[in-house]
């Protein structure tokens, strides 16, 4: 028989101890791991069955995630330029508020006013080469009133430079001098009408919110292809706004239009066939006098409507002189 020490007999007890520990570890991970299994399968059923106890803590849970994906969608509105409004998206009338203080930002400055109405410009700042108001051809056609500084005549004439700032960003009114002429074979008002330069191919935008009323092909001075384009300011039946000098319309008579939003067409090369521009000879060299002409017509005044608004009338918006300076 073997012996043991006293030393043995010590060490023997206790790693007989420490085996019985082990064997009841073992056994409580068995039961917590039952446990677990049971709690699992326990919630599973809650969520799938739904039983009705059940119904106030998963409306919690729903409750929680969809604050925190309202809380989600509102940063991204924020993101998108939405003001704050707390955990809520903007309705329909915030909306069009929102998107109508966007195309605010986006219109080109004001240029002009007749008879109550603004007229924006019609083309960008970025594209302007020089602001001219002068003498429409025609008593129809009504006076224009503008808050752009006047330009020095003698100092534009000289320097070939009408200044407008082409980076404007902001700003009611356009950054821009105007010159102002008058041409002696006209007996009409000044400031009639309004030629705004520009390269050919330039954007050609509306100049007042309303209806387009006639898109018409005419010949220039009867013989060089042009557009008119008539619009009906937004309210105003007695007034008709019109354009020249311009290409590849992309409106139609009842399109509505926003000022200083709607592109109606491009600038044409008129000096393409036309020579001694007016604007021309304010301009620098390689520049040139290409514009669009804007005024405003008394759309009440004798005969004007079936002369201009009719599809076949007679065009009297041209002048019948070519344009020099006077």
């Amino acid at each position: 028989m073997a012996k043991h020490t006293e030393a043995d007999a010590a060490y023997r007890p206790a790693q007989a101890g420490e085996q019985r520990k082990a064997g009841g570890g073992v056994v409580a991970a068995v039961v917590a791991f039952g446990v677990l299994a049971l709690l699992v399968g326990a919630c599973a059923a809650v969520v799938v069955l739904q039983p009705p106890w059940a119904q106030g803590v998963l409306g919690a849970l729903h409750l929680s995630q969809a604050t925190t994906a309202r809380s989600s969608h509102a940063a991204t509105g924020a993101s998108a330029g939405f003001q704050s409004m707390g955990d809520r998206m903007p309705d329909a009338q915030e909306l069009t508020a929102i998107q109508d203080k966007r195309d605010r930002d986006k219109q080109t400055p004001l240029i002009a006013r007749c008879a109550g109405v603004d007229l924006r410009s019609a083309i960008a700042p970025a594209d302007i080469t020089g602001v001219l108001f002068h003498q429409a051809s025609y008593e129809y056609a009504l006076p224009l009133e503008t808050e752009l500084p006047d330009a020095d005549y003698e100092t534009v004439a000289a320097e070939r430079q009408i200044r407008v700032n082409r980076e404007q960003q902001g700003g009611e009114w356009l950054d821009a001098d105007a010159l102002h002429l008058w041409r002696t074979t006209d007996n009409t008002t000044m400031d009639t009408s309004i030629d705004l330069g520009a390269l050919p191919g330039a954007t050609v935008f509306s100049p007042v919110d309303g209806t387009v009323v006639l898109v018409k092909d005419y010949l220039l001075y009867d013989e060089m292809p042009d557009i008119e384009i008539h619009i009906q300011p937004e309210g105003r039946a007695d007034l008709d706004c019109v354009l020249i000098h311009t290409t590849d319309p992309v409106v139609k008579a009842g399109d509505q239009v926003r000022a200083g939003l709607t592109p109606l067409s491009k600038v044409r090369d008129i000096e393409a066939d036309l020579t001694d521009v007016q604007l021309g000879f304010f301009t620098p060299e390689g520049v040139g006098g290409n514009h669009t002409h804007v005024q405003v017509n008394d759309a009440n005044f004798p005969d004007y409507r079936e002369k201009k608004l009719d599809e076949g009338g007679q065009d009297e918006t041209a002048p019948t002189e070519q344009e020099e300076p006077q």
